[in-house]
């Protein structure tokens, strides 16, 4: 048996993050950054040094988590790589090319697809509920003929959570992830729930959005999300190990995930639970190099055109997030005095994801692990990244009496002028 009893103490912490909300106040858009980024090529490997102690600095973080894998693109080089275990009981080690559960980064996949139905008129980021969905599903959620597309996508609906009344059920009835849920029964978890705040007065992270986000694009569509987010995004993008599980095959599976739910010191194998409980709002599987792309592909304006990515990298400023600065269309931000990133984090039930681009360092960030833990790989492969720099070399003796006999030459013959200037300048 799997699951036994889910700890409330450990279900309050939300599974896709769910912040609180905060008033905002003033004007709560700002501009975003301007991102020019070549994603037609990668930079060559890391050198073998700096690949040493990356992996050195990963497996030191990892701890007590299973099994990790990162990849770290900069102008430094590209690094792919991976740490623990990919499945505890056979001890298979895992490997960079490992897939994952990647949780909430799944609304950024949901939150482009819609934007590009958007430029084709197909939807409207003003569209309300009421626009979009039957009666059937927008008669018991507060405020439908109010809520647009947009504050879907920034979470300023004000709809409560659904996972949070789904982990309560959990807590008394683990079998509830291993339901074959459909998306209307997810919603009416919420049903007779009053809303937090009245829409685009607040933010507050909620899994509801970006489930009803999904039902409006399927019947905006008439089609499955899953077949739109490849035919749009994977298959264009060539994103071989990324895909919606429950609503299409998954060749090959992917990594198993781990948390001790029951709190008796051994961590329990919970990837056979069924994913259809987190859907819209978290159900795709990946790997770092897809991740990798997709984000690069993305902010580097290979997806969506200049207008329609503005829209989405103009974020709600101020929130209350422990996860993000900033929120914009499906995508958030971090920043601090010296860093800026955008990001998208996700957390299912054995499960953590970052997938993060800085425009100022020119660094893309992926990090994949199959156990529930809070923590931070990023601070120490990132910091051994920032502060290495390659020895220099020395001439040999051989090279050193080479280089001094040109550049006497250079001294005496006006013509080798250019060679000394060239020499001078360190080639």
């Amino acid at each position: 048996m799997f699951f036994k009893i889910l700890p409330t103490t450990i279900l309050t912490s939300a599974l896709l993050f769910t912040p609180a909300a905060t008033l905002l106040t003033g004007s709560i858009f700002s501009p975003a950054l301007s991102v020019t980024l070549a994603v037609d090529s990668l930079p060559p490997p890391v050198n073998q040094d700096l690949a040493e102690q990356l992996q050195t600095s990963l497996d030191q973080a990892r701890g007590s988590i299973p099994g990790a894998a990162v990849a770290i693109i900069s102008p430094k080089g590209t690094w792919f790589g991976a740490s623990g275990v990919a499945d505890i009981a056979t001890n298979t080690q895992l490997q960079p090319s490992d897939r994952f559960e990647i949780g909430s980064i799944t609304k950024t996949f949901v939150a482009t697809t819609i934007l590009q139905l958007v430029e084709e008129g197909i939807l409207g980021l003003e569209d309300t509920l009421v626009n979009r969905l039957p009666r059937t599903v927008t008669a018991t959620i507060p405020n439908s003929e109010r809520i647009t597309v947009r504050q879907l996508l920034n979470h300023t609906s004000g709809l409560a959570d659904y996972t949070d009344v789904l982990f309560t059920q959990g807590a008394v009835n683990p079998g509830v992830f291993f339901n074959n849920w459909q998306p209307e029964e997810l919603v009416s978890l919420i049903n007779g729930t009053e809303a937090n705040f009245d829409p685009g007065e607040s933010w507050e992270y909620s899994n509801t959005n970006f489930l009803l986000l999904g039902m409006v694009l399927e019947a905006a569509t008439n089609s499955n999300i899953a077949d739109e987010i490849r035919d749009r995004i994977l298959d264009p993008l060539a994103l071989s190990n990324t895909f919606f599980a429950e609503e299409e095959a998954i060749p090959g599976g992917y990594v198993k995930g781990y948390w001790d739910f029951d709190q008796d010191g051994t961590l329990n194998d919970i990837s056979v639970t069924n994913l259809s409980w987190a859907w819209s709002a978290g159900a795709m599987v990946s790997n770092t190099a897809d991740l990798a792309t997709f984000i690069q592909a993305l902010i580097g304006g290979e997806i969506l055109k200049p207008d329609t990515l503005n829209q989405m990298l103009t974020t709600i400023n101020p929130i209350a997030s422990e996860n993000y600065s900033a929120y914009g269309l499906g995508i958030g931000t971090i920043e601090s005095p010296n860093r800026f990133w955008y990001i998208h984090r996700g957390q299912t039930l054995g499960y953590r994801s970052n997938m993060w681009y800085s425009p100022l360092e020119n660094i893309t960030y992926i990090e994949l692990i199959n156990g529930r833990s809070n923590q931070n790989l990023s601070g120490a492969t990132l910091s051994t990244l920032r502060r290495y720099e390659p020895t220099a070399s020395v001439p040999e003796p051989s090279m050193m009496t080479g280089l001094l006999l040109l550049v006497g030459i250079g001294l005496t013959l006006k013509p080798r002028l250019p060679l000394l200037k060239f020499l001078n300048k360190g080639g």
